[in-house]
């Protein structure tokens, strides 16, 4: 469930299997709501455009996702600056230069929750 998931687009196996066309975004759900309000999110993929959110708003979700099984956060906000309002599961994997469509440049941070990471 979530952003993300299971699909993929058609094709085989090989042999005499037939092929498989699969809607790519049959497991995609976006939910459009308050992610402070609940008592955790339950997506495998969390997005959220939070450049603008305050140190309560900040604080308020990272109670909810601390308590949240999602594998993948993608969030424009440091690690440190999640570590610091007690997102402590979350390790930054991999970043992203962004412009708007204003031309406005920022960073995208995509991180794991350690919870679910191979060991």
């Amino acid at each position: 469930r979530g952003c993300g998931g299971a699909g993929g687009g058609g094709g085989g196996g090989g042999g005499d299997e037939p092929a498989v066309d699969m809607d790519p975004f049959e497991s995609v759900y976006f939910h459009f709501g308050d992610a402070t309000l609940g008592s955790h999110l339950d997506f495998s993929h969390v997005y959220v455009f939070d450049r603008v959110f305050s140190p309560t708003t900040m604080a308020s979700l990272a109670r909810v996702l601390q308590r949240s099984p999602f594998r993948v956060l993608v969030s424009y906000r440091t690690a440190s600056e999640w570590w610091e309002h007690g997102l402590s599961v979350v390790q930054p994997v991999a970043k992203l230069r962004l412009s708007s469509t204003g031309k406005e440049g920022m960073t995208c941070w995509i991180y794991i929750n350690m919870r679910y990471a191979p060991r």
